[in-house]
């Protein structure tokens, strides 16, 4: 007999080589229904495959993040069954879940064939036929040299491209209906599970993310155990759509990029940089008032810096190539916090000095392959809100919890509603390749990080193998206003650096001791961040951010003067105003101010003039009737000085 541990606590026993699914049969046949796969001692696994130890169990459904992803990439291999069906002689080269996007997609080499938007329709009918099959998915452990006959008789170069790098006695093989295919899984228990599906579109996407390789179709779907939550995830991608930061990004003139500067490379136009100057307002405002310091480095550094640091060669993929000068390397900074640390050591440091906080908008390069780069959301060029915090082991605790309340105060500020803390651990087995080779400082600093979230009641989950190379991380991820989730920033303990850079303080004892390091950035990057901000509120930024805050909007050429009155008024108060002084008619102008989202419209005729009152048009809402222009001014300045919360804490 074998024990299972339940995650209430309690533990039952069963016959060796039971599975997760006759478990869910012994509690309950309606539970057993909804399994989708089961994490077992922590992996997730098929729900039919043999239990022979001791360990923890947990049954999971759609309500699981991993049954979901389970789901998705059960149905990828569902799509690649029906695209050999309708596509004799398909490769396929990797059809992994996704998360954000939700959904899931199959790379493939139809050779002179082509799947175009026009053929989804009959895909996913054929997809259907298929999952009311109630086909198994079978697992079958196989040797190396097994799979490299299988897929060789197949002529299947992609497959074999990934057998060169697995190692025998650990591949497996999947097979559903007609389908067989290389994947570690794991899967459900049968294609029943999906019930509604919807192949969203087709793309080309290059062999292993790379220009050079050949081109393969992608195609992507999204599935659900239900034709209503199908339908409500349709609803939120056409809301979606509306939002798309790329599209708004260029109606309200806030960026653009151009082939002659680069790709990947954001030109910040006047409205995007003023989101840009109030965010980065605020972040030195919170920062000044945290106890923070500020600096400037320098774009470059010598490659000795990236040694010392670590980040070449762990991070050397994500850099630019070096540039060479007097016979020496200089790389373009894809990361502030070496520059950050020579400040540190420049000057001799106690422990009165500790905690030492300093601060930089620093301007960062990163590599992104050409196929991965996307809007604002993946750049080469970004600005990011970074701080490093240097402390010692008893003022840590502290230092991260007021990290973590600065996020706090910034998800109030902005209406983040729903978020949770990613805690990023690393992976033991791969110490010494991705993560620096201190089995012992991983340990402990990952449970004074894990310890601070529980006492501060932050929720979070805990992700294996995802940790920077010199320490665990937080991930703050959240959702927009229409459900979709984002990383929007980063918090990570550094235990490497501060040996790899020999930095210390003098301790009470007299004695020179080693400091933790915090890395930090609240607010991210500009680029990722704004990217949020424009599908969160659909374009309509609040009254302290909007680039225009107020258009003043004379009903005739002959109200122009008091119209520009009234707006040189609000500049000397600093509102951002603008006259629409077009020789058109006052629909037009109310309909054009609307389509800028501006927040505040002041319309002005003759009334207006003669009582030195402006007509109050809010975005979104319509008329507000008439008021006093000082009214009207107090108003706004209240507003932009509590950033709308004391409205939101009245309405």
């Amino acid at each position: 007999m074998i024990n299972i541990t339940l995650p209430d606590g309690s533990v039952r026993q069963y016959e060796k080589g039971t599975t997760a699914m006759a478990v869910a049969k012994s509690i309950s046949e309606g539970l057993a229904k909804k399994v989708l796969a089961a994490s077992v001692g922590g992996e997730v696994w098929d729900a039919s495959r043999p239990i022979l130890d001791d360990t923890t169990l947990k049954l999971l459904t759609w309500t699981d993040p991993e049954g979901k992803n389970t789901l998705w990439h059960s149905s990828a291999h569902l799509m690649a069954e029906a695209v050999e069906a309708l596509y004799p002689g398909v490769k396929f080269w990797v059809g992994p879940a996704l998360e954000n996007p939700q959904g899931f997609y199959y790379d493939m080499d139809l050779g002179d064939k082509k799947i175009t938007e026009e053929d989804l329709a009959q895909l996913e009918k054929k997809m259907n036929e298929l999952a009311k099959r109630n086909s198994e998915y079978q697992r079958k452990e196989i040797s190396k040299q097994e799979a490299i006959n299988y897929f060789s008789q197949k002529n299947d170069e992609y497959k074999l491209d990934l057998l060169g790098g697995l190692q025998d006695g650990n591949i497996t093989f999947y097979t559903q209906g007609d389908f067989t295919d290389l994947c570690r899984g794991p899967h459900i228990p049968h294609t029943g599970h999906i019930k509604a599906i919807k192949l969203t579109n087709v793309a080309g996407a290059y062999w292993k993310g790379d220009e050079k390789n050949k081109q393969l179709t992608r195609v992507y779907g999204v599935t659900f155990p239900s034709q209503k939550e199908l339908d409500e995830h349709l609803a939120m991608l056409e809301e979606a759509k509306k939002r798309d930061h790329r599209k708004l990004g260029k109606e309200l003139s806030i960026y653009t990029t151009n082939d002659d500067i680069g790709a990947g490379l954001i030109l910040w136009m006047p409205n995007g940089t003023i989101i840009i100057e109030e965010l980065e307002k605020l972040a030195k405002e919170s920062e000044l008032a945290a106890g923070y310091k500020r600096v400037v480095t320098p774009h470059i550094a010598k490659e000795n810096l990236y040694l010392t640091s670590g980040h070449l060669p762990y991070y050397a993929d994500s850099m630019f190539p070096a540039m060479e000068m007097d016979g020496e390397k200089y790389y373009l900074r894809a990361m502030n916090c070496p520059h950050h640390h020579k400040i540190f050591d420049a000057e001799p440091k106690s422990y009165r000095d500790m905690p030492y906080r300093i601060a930089e908008y620093g301007t960062c390069y990163r590599y992104e392959q050409s196929g991965e780069l996307f809007g604002l959301m993946r750049v080469r060029c970004l600005h990011m809100n970074d701080a490093h915090i240097y402390c010692t082991k008893e003022q840590f605790a502290q230092e991260f919890k007021a990290v973590n309340d600065l996020y706090l105060k910034y998800f109030k500020i902005f209406g983040i509603e729903k978020y949770v803390m990613r805690l990023s651990l690393h992976d033991p087995e791969k110490l010494g390749q991705k993560y620096v080779n201190e089995p012992e400082l991983w340990k402990e600093t990952e449970e004074l990080v894990r310890n601070v979230l529980i006492e501060t009641g932050v929720p979070f989950v805990e992700v294996k193998g995802e940790g920077a190379f010199y320490g665990p991380k937080i991930d703050v991820q959240i959702w927009s206003a229409i459900g979709r989730e984002f990383t929007l920033a980063t918090n990570q303990v550094d235990f490497a650096q501060p040996r790899s850079f020999k930095l210390s303080f003098t301790n009470q004892q007299n004695q020179p001791e080693i400091p933790l390091i915090i890395h930090r950035a609240p607010l991210g990057t500009h680029e990722r961040f704004i990217g949020f901000l424009l599908e969160h509120y659909a374009g309509k930024f609040p009254l302290w951010l909007a680039p225009v805050q107020v258009k003043v909007l004379p009903i005739s050429d002959k109200f122009m003067d008091y119209a520009k009155s009234v707006s040189d008024k609000l500049k000397k108060a600093d509102i951002r105003s603008e006259v629409d002084d077009r020789n058109e008619k006052i629909g037009k102008k109310i309909r054009d101010t609307e389509l800028l989202k501006v927040p505040y419209m002041l319309i002005v005729g003759e009334k207006e003039m003669n009582e030195n009152k402006v007509s109050v048009r809010v975005q979104g809402k319509g008329d507000e009737g008439m008021l006093d222009v000082d009214t009207f001014l107090a108003r706004a300045i209240e507003e932009i000085k509590t950033k709308g919360l004391a409205e939101t804490a009245n309405a």
